[in-house]
């Protein structure tokens, strides 16, 4: 079973929903209106062995992911943090200390990034650890900012650098990423954001959701794609966990290099779809490769295992699918 198919149904069937659902499933937000308010909501989980490995990794810094994942999505809608609820699956050999660390990990999280955490629920089983965070945020400056906006001509840039999130012993810096909402904020004051996402299963995978819900193909230059240390152009698309934002905007923008702390780089243009040629293409030299399959899918051959990222595979082959 594979995690994108699954969702591709999902989304089928949610075609007719009620008219008070503005933003239906398949962005990084819902958006529901009612009574003249409009309010977005998304849920995610973190699961013992997926996301994180429980011997090497601190409580504190599972809790804090478990929020931050969510923040993640509010910043790719431009929006601002609500509210958060939490539903945990405890170990059953945990001690009572243990959960109220997680726990307060959580909280303290919630709070700083101004999401505070009204409620939840705790089951206690024979099951790894399960932390599901549903956030709620309110409209920021231009209303959400949706993954179908891209349009023809528009550049594409991404924030901070991409590759290595998650170190060998399963660490890194997936644990520790600042949620872009200063950013994404700020960029929504300043320019007529046309599409955005958070990068959370790799560049390709990520700009090929922007490409495919725009009705566009998005083309990206090898060279301009921001590396962290140690890392290809094909591992900074691949690996994912990144929490950085992919947006496009006009061409003639004149976005800066650097805002709210982050770095940013221009490192590609939005064209029309071209017959059945991929939605994602990067160009290195003289050839363009099929990137829509770098990146990272539940349901790959690594099902199961601590979450470290595979080296992509070479061009043309595609990444973990």
């Amino acid at each position: 079973m594979r995690e994108f198919h699954l969702l591709s149904k999902v989304y089928e069937r949610s075609a007719a929903l009620d008219a008070r659902v503005i933003v239906p499933p398949g962005d990084d937000m819902a958006m529901v209106r009612f009574d003249g308010a409009d309010v977005l909501a998304a849920v995610d989980q973190i699961v013992q062995g997926r996301h994180f490995t429980l011997e090497s990794t601190p409580l504190a810094l599972i809790g804090r992911k478990a929020v931050t994942r969510n923040l993640s999505d509010i910043a790719a809608m431009a929006a601002r943090p609500l509210a958060s609820l939490a539903a945990v699956v405890l170990p059953r050999s945990w001690s009572e200390a243990q959960a109220l660390e997680l726990f307060e990990a959580m909280r303290t999280t919630a709070a700083r990034y101004e999401c505070p955490l009204v409620g939840g629920d705790i089951s206690i089983a024979d099951a790894p650890l399960m932390c599901s965070v549903t956030v709620l945020a309110r409209l920021g400056p231009r209303g959400p900012i949706l993954r179908s906006g891209a349009k023809v001509g528009d550049a594409v840039y991404v924030s901070g650098t991409l590759g290595g999130s998650v170190e060998p012993d399963g660490r890194g810096r997936h644990l520790t990423f600042e949620p872009r909402i200063d950013l994404a904020l700020a960029l929504a004051e300043r320019f007529d954001l046309h599409a955005m996402i958070d990068i959370s299963d790799g560049l390709g995978r990520d700009a090929g959701h922007i490409a495919q819900m725009s009705r566009v193909q998005i083309i990206l230059d090898a060279d301009r794609v921001p590396c962290s240390p140690a890392c290809n152009w094909r591992r900074a698309m691949s690996d994912g966990e990144d929490y950085e934002l992919c947006f496009t905007l006009a061409a003639d923008a004149r976005v800066p290099v650097e805002l709210c702390g982050a770095a940013i780089t221009r490192i590609g243009v939005v064209r029309e779809q071209r017959g059945n040629q991929p939605c994602v293409i990067v160009r290195e030299g003289r050839r363009e490769i099929d990137a829509t399959q770098l990146g990272w899918e539940h349901g790959g051959s690594g099902e199961g295992q601590p979450p470290s990222r595979p080296s992509p595979a070479e061009p043309g082959e595609g990444g973990r699918a």
